[in-house]
């Protein structure tokens, strides 16, 4: 069953907008995962509205069978009626803990342009998680969020490294970037992430690429085959498969952000022309300009969505290949639960006040602390006085429910 643009709760009230949150669902009765596909979490990317908007219609027309549910949203819908990035502050970067709880001591009225569409999506979100899939509750959450670049790209995924997320990540047959949930907080991504579902976030190239449309339906149909929703075959996916790993041919398979150069408004932020995703970069190499002077980089390494436009608190990030080894490496250790291991090693003990955090002394714990922490599944949250914090990833959402590792969406 096929149907577009319902009336759903978290829409803006009639008359404030003329998008509805909900671009369509298709379910054909059988029970499984609930798949959310986002477009247009910023408004100047309405690509993956677009491929949404077109598939629902084919989906019906070759009468796929799926298991579970797939349900479009559109994102920011205030930006892309104006067809700009955001309207006050940057959409995908609004999902963090402090901002929400602000939100629920903050009355509806007091709400800027992106916080109500925080509120709007939460409440839309949320109440898809609970809505039932054939007489039962969903069997988890899959999330593909849908992007492109200011800057030339060819398609590629983001993810925090969980267990769950490789399984549908490396369906794609498109590089695979690790840490941008470190170092962009308040991601969709890592809201999702942290709440222990598949979270996916997809790059299909530049803005105006005149296959970005195309990409993103690959994207979509890639992303169900892949999480087990349809069947092999369907709608000739491998096809769309083999057109994605081809636009991708010769970027290495997996990369991790090294660095990222944040800017701020009125910086005189300039990238230098010529930079494109995956393009080698040498240390103290010339990169950009603002304010300040001249931009180098500080290590050798790949760039990644470099900034070719007004709005934006991202200039670039630098990253560097990882060999899938190491991938392997870490797939091992934690399902053989290696990570409890970990505080029995100089200057490393639990945080009291969160079963899921390691606090770690780096003066007694010297050797590439990040690295093996990431390789045990934790990611650095935060350096609290001398000590970093490292948490825990969820690998799966039973994870969630283990020792008191139960997480707020707030």
């Amino acid at each position: 069953m096929s149907t577009q643009d319902p009336k759903l709760p978290g829409d803006p009230p009639e008359g404030e907008s003329m998008l509805t949150r909900e671009i369509g669902r298709y379910d054909t009765g059988r029970p499984g995962l609930l798949f959310i596909a986002v477009g247009g979490m910023h408004g100047n990317e309405p690509a993956g509205v677009l491929a949404a908007e077109g598939l629902f219609d084919e989906l019906a027309r070759h009468r796929v069978e799926l298991q579970g549910r797939l349900v479009a949203l559109r994102g920011n819908c205030a930006a892309l009626a104006l067809e700009t990035r955001f309207v006050e502050e940057d959409f995908n970067r609004v999902w963090s803990a402090e901002k929400l709880m602000q939100l629920e001591r903050q009355t509806p009225s007091a709400d800027g342009s992106e916080e109500a569409e925080l509120r709007a999506m939460r409440e839309t979100l949320e109440a898809l998680f609970i809505e039932p899939i054939a007489g039962r509750p969903p069997e988890g959450v899959v999330l593909l969020d849908l992007h492109s670049t200011s800057g030339p790209s060819k398609p590629f995924l983001c993810m925090a490294d969980t267990l769950q997320n490789r399984r549908v990540a490396f369906g794609l047959g498109v590089p695979v970037i690790l840490g941008l949930e470190e170092a962009l907080p308040g991601t969709l991504l890592d809201w999702m992430s942290e709440a222990g579902h598949v979270a996916i976030a997809f790059e299909g190239g530049t803005h105006a690429s005149k296959d970005i449309e195309r990409c993103h339906r690959a994207a979509i149909l890639c992303a169900l085959e892949a999480a087990g929703m349809v069947a092999e075959g369907v709608m000739d996916i491998a096809r769309e498969r083999h057109r994605l790993q081809s636009m991708a041919e010769g970027l290495p398979e997996i990369v991790e952000i090294l660095t990222r150069h944040a800017t701020v408004p009125g910086d005189g932020f300039t990238m230098d022309p010529g930079w494109q995703s995956f393009k080698s970069v040498k240390r103290g190499e010339r990169l950009a300009e603002d304010h300040s002077g001249v931009l180098l980089a500080a290590h050798d390494g790949r760039m990644l969505l470099p900034r070719y436009q007004p709005q934006g608190n991202d200039g670039y990030f630098v990253a560097r290949d990882v060999r899938p080894f190491w991938l392997w490496v870490s797939a091992v250790l934690r399902r053989l639960g290696a990570e409890r291991t970990l505080p029995l090693l100089p200057g490393v003990r639990r945080d009291r006040s969160d079963p899921r955090a390691l606090r770690v002394d780096p003066a007694r714990a010297r050797y590439l602390v990040t690295q093996v922490f990431h390789l045990f599944g934790y990611r650095r949250a935060a350096k609290d006085g001398e000590e970093l914090v490292f948490i825990r990833r969820p690998d799966d959402p039973a994870e969630l429910r283990k020792g008191g590792l139960g997480l707020s969406r707030g």
